[in-house]
């Protein structure tokens, strides 16, 4: 095992990524990518090792500890090959081509990823995690191979970058004629076969919160007045906030559930995941007023701006899934350490927590979980729910005292565009749901660090800031996602430069990122080098995909500002798209949610008048789904008078589809316009 106390770094040490940084006293001379590691392999003719993965990867962890900190490993990596490190998060690019190889060869993919590519980076393998023994093999193998018969190894990299190109395929538009309600109900009934019905999520483990999954759905359900569809959102929300996979101390969520029941997670917590569950579940407060929606909210705001808040006022990364050397110490419990920090009677917590003495998991621990919900065990026991409540926060606050002592998880503060984008939608949303004018703040003082930044830099974008440095340009999810942030401020508020900052980004998107059949965008930019081939993201997964935001942006924009080719580009690349909806619609939500918006036509409110903020809260307090706000307290700069501003008057302008109606100077008036089918 590697000696740590020699200190004796390796080409990592002067990056900014924590990930990195944690290899930099690697024995395994790793480089970053770029290229002076790049020049080497071919100067040398070594193959390349490729490894990538994440500072919250609990195998990427394993991986590090059995092999990058080996003697044995590293000299056989130092003298065969040029080794490079990539954090997955800053370099998306390079996650995405490579990650494409491992689907052609293997069928799948994950973290850490670790490829072998020749010195043109063509790969010629590529696989997860691998033990000691096994990686000792493959390295063995290919350095052998290189040396007695590269014939081989280029036929293996030509048959791995025809697989690769296949997956960047860019589908060709069809017609639109196919966009009408049956289609939508086709691709539901494809959809509904994924659902558990008893459990939430999808059937089967691992269960991933899919945010973007549960936002359709629950706008589907809403639409047609579904009543089992939103039962089973309920039911989904409901048993994540009663899980595992939920911090009943700290609020927040853990990135996934190891099993078919939210009961065990996968410690790690990210800033991506816990920003779009804060929409997620303002969303379904506006619709349902369940209070336990409202406070997973305020305890996963309130986990984010204690652990994961950064200088500047933006937002950290992820938090490790291990501490103390294994994973989940930091959020579990014996028996023994529940009795000894609640007292000689804890029962009716160790109850609703469904905490054993012999541990609900593995090594006698115990993960905190409800199997109910405070309602329902409160009926059971024949107390108040408040009184169950005042007993059950006095021991959650004891045992949170406690756990703050104990060894952290380990923060990765790299400061990531695209995931504060995220966070800067939670924050509008959740400000709108539950009228919290200091989230609004919050969501608007983030935004404009980026915007007052962006107009510096001619709108151009960094990915990622750490400790005011700025490395790598933006990715076309910064881009599009700063971009759907804008717009979400802009429907919270009307003020009008949070809409001209959105088409400014979305112009340079437009000039600079935009694919070979001029329809699609790539994930980076053409203004920096090129890897081996283009990677775009047409699948949404955990986070929807660039390209179908990228849309949807197009969309509300086109109908913002009245831009006909705003409005035809999006609907062309959805027409591209339907065969993959068809097929797998679980993995492209974010496409359906626009096809819905097509099919339905959105309904366009436009508040005129000084009482127009006023107004604007009014509609906040009610579930809107497809609806585009705009507005202005008076006469615009070069505006004729009288153009729908009428003084002394805050007038409400609704237009649906092609019909626009009177305006109408209540809110409840112009509801009745829009929630009549």
């Amino acid at each position: 095992m590697y000696n740590m106390t020699e200190k004796i770094p390796n080409h990592l040490i002067r990056e900014n990524s924590p990930y990195l940084l944690q290899h930099a006293y690697n024995p395994v001379d790793w480089h970053p990518w770029g290229v002076n590691a790049l020049d080497l392999s071919r100067e040398q003719n070594k193959l390349l090792v490729i490894s990538i993965g994440y500072a919250a990867c609990h195998w990427c962890h394993v991986m590090e500890h059995e092999s990058f900190e080996d003697e044995e490993v590293a000299s056989l990596m130092n003298r065969n090959f040029v080794s490079i490190k990539v954090d997955r998060e800053e370099r998306p690019d390079i996650d995405h081509v490579y990650m494409a190889a491992a689907n052609a060869t293997t069928g799948r993919g994950g973290w850490p990823l670790n490829v072998i590519a020749l010195p043109d980076q063509r790969p010629v393998f590529a696989g997860t995690y691998y033990s000691k023994h096994d990686w000792i093999r493959i390295l063995n193998y290919f350095s052998k191979l290189y040396q007695s018969d590269k014939e081989e190894l280029l036929l293996h990299a030509s048959d791995i970058g025809t697989g690769m190109k296949k997956q960047f395929h860019l589908p060709r538009p069809a017609g639109t004629d196919t966009f009408d309600a049956r289609l939508v109900q086709d691709i539901f009934a494809t959809w509904e076969e994924d659902l558990d019905f008893v459990n939430g999520g999808t059937h089967g483990a691992p269960k991933f919160p899919m945010p973007v999954n549960i936002d359709y759905l629950l706008q589907h359900g809403t639409r047609h007045q579904d009543k089992e569809l939103l039962g089973y959102v309920g039911l989904t929300l409901d048993k994540m906030a009663m899980g595992g996979i939920y911090d009943h101390l700290g609020g927040g969520f853990s990135r996934y559930s190891v099993d078919a029941y939210w009961h065990v997670p996968h410690f790690e917590k990210m800033l991506y995941d816990n920003a779009q569950l804060i929409s997620l579940y303002s969303q379904a407060f506006s619709v349902t007023k369940k209070y336990r929606y409202k406070k997973v909210v305020e305890e996963s705001v309130a986990f984010i701006e204690r652990e994961l808040s950064g200088p500047a006022g933006l937002f950290y990364a992820s938090l490790d899934a291990d501490s103390s050397g294994s994973e989940g110490a930091f959020y579990t419990w014996t028996n023994e350490e529940l009795h000894k920090y609640l007292g000689d009677d804890p029962g009716l917590f160790l109850d609703l927590y469904s905490c054993e003495k012999s541990g609900n998991w593995e090594h006698g621990l115990n993960v905190l979980r409800k199997s109910v919900s405070d309602e329902e065990f409160a009926g059971e026991h024949d107390i108040p729910v408040g009184q169950l409540s005042a007993v059950i926060d006095v021991y959650k606050n004891q045992l949170f005292t406690v756990r703050s002592n104990r060894v952290r998880p380990a923060t990765d503060d790299k400061i990531l565009t695209c995931w504060n984008a995220l966070m800067i939608s939670a924050l509008a949303n959740a400000a709108r749901a539950f009228n919290k004018p200091a989230l609004l703040g919050r969501a608007v003082a983030v935004a404009d660090f980026y915007r007052v930044n962006l107009i510096e830099r001619n709108w151009k974008l960094w990915r990622n800031s750490k400790e005011g440095s700025f490395a790598i340009p933006g990715f076309l999810d910064d881009y599009c996602f700063l971009t759907r942030s804008f717009l979400d401020i802009y429907q919270a508020t009307l003020e009008l430069k949070w809409l001209t900052s959105a088409e400014l980004l979305t112009q340079e998107v437009i000039q600079h990122f935009t694919a070979a059949d001029g329809l699609f965008f790539n994930l980076s930019s053409d203004e920096e080098p090129g890897l081996i081939q283009k990677a775009i993201e047409l699948s949404d997964n955990v986070i929807p995909a660039s390209n179908s935001q990228m849309a949807r942006n197009l969309f509300i924009l086109g109908h913002l500002l009245n831009r006909e080719a705003y409005m035809l580009r999006p609907e062309k690349m959805l027409a591209g798209m339907i065969p993959q909806l068809k097929r797998n619609p679980s993995f492209h939500a974010n496409w359906v949610l626009l096809l819905a918006d097509f099919i339905e036509g959105p309904a366009l409110v436009d508040i005129v008048g000084d009482e127009m903020k006023l107004r604007l809260h009014e509609f906040s307090e009610h579930y809107l789904q497809n609806i585009i706000f705009s507005g202005r307290e008076g006469i615009l700069p070069g505006e004729v008078a009288g153009n729908r501003y009428v003084k002394g008057k805050t007038l409400i302008y609704v237009c649906r589809g092609k019909t626009c109606f009177s305006p109408v100077e209540s809110v409840q008036a112009a509801l009745g316009m829009l929630l009549t089918p």
